[in-house]
């Protein structure tokens, strides 16, 4: 009998462990931390409100205006939360701090994303087309990637292989960039031969060898040379009342997908338990 009961109590001790661990994964976004991490679409903080309010996140921006994710020596001023201030040719605010910029420093990296970051997302690369960076070469499935930060798919790799080493169980999300639209069609190639959609694909493929997810803006906001004036104010930036909307839609419904996906492996999980007769 007494045997009975020690097991009938490692069983439910079990049980409750398991419960408890689902609760921790199911629980959704709600108040978790989310840190965005970007260029001027999302300094602009045009698209992050509405996905906050939707899954109750804690949101944190820390994008930075004209920055790429290839290194190319740029500078910003932050202060010392790590918020964005401005950059050159404006004079340095008073009590802020001076760092390297491009998204993939180590400066920026360390100074503006907090170690209790619980989910990252990660949009760039319009800048690193329109200064005509190279794209660097890829790399075959299962190898080490190349990490020269002066082309954007090595530039890109090394961020995320320095914020995996800083923030392991960071939750992270890749965003390629939007289209880019100007006169009518899309913009020709960059000084370096690549069209916006390259920068795009590159971000796919780097999700993929690092099995991230990746939010794919590019192939589905939408605007296109038949109607991007509607959605766009320039070039490249969402309009407050459709561009951003659309966005933010996006990553709300890819967000959810993915909660949702998390969600569902738990549970079949439990259905594959085996179970004491």
């Amino acid at each position: 009998m007494a045997r009975l009961t020690s097991f009938v109590k490692r069983i439910f001790n079990s049980l409750t462990n398991i419960a408890e661990a689902k609760g921790k994964k199911i629980t959704g976004y709600k108040s978790k931390k989310w840190i965005s991490y970007g260029d001027s679409i999302t300094s602009s903080n045009g698209w992050q409100p509405a996905v906050a309010k939707r899954l109750g996140l804690t949101h944190v921006n820390r994008g930075i205006g004209g920055t790429t994710i290839t290194e190319n020596g740029s500078i910003a001023w932050i202060d010392q939360n790590g918020n964005y201030k401005g950059q050159p040719p404006k004079p340095q605010p008073n009590g802020t701090i001076e760092i390297l910029s491009s998204m993939c420093n180590s400066q920026r990296i360390n100074a503006t994303i907090p170690l209790d970051t619980q989910l990252l997302t990660i949009m760039g690369g319009t800048n690193d087309f329109g200064r005509g960076l190279p794209l660097g070469k890829g790399f075959p499935t299962n190898e080490r990637p190349n990490l020269d930060e002066s082309t954007f798919i090595g530039a890109l790799c090394s961020m995320i292989e320095k914020i995996q080493t800083r923030l392991p169980n960071c939750r992270i999300i890749l965003m390629t960039p939007v289209p880019r639209y100007h006169n009518g069609k899309y913009e020709d190639k960059n000084k370096a031969g690549y069209l916006t959609s390259d920068y795009a694909r590159a971000v796919k493929d780097v999700a993929t060898f690092y099995a991230l997810p990746c939010i794919d803006l590019y192939s589905n906001v939408g605007w296109n040379r038949m109607n991007g004036e509607y959605y766009l104010i320039d070039s490249m930036h969402p309009n407050k009342t459709r561009g951003y909307k659309r966005v933010s839609e996006i990553v709300i419904g890819a967000l959810e997908v993915l909660q949702q996906d998390v969600k569902s492996s738990i549970e079949e999980e439990d259905t594959n338990q085996p179970t004491e007769n």
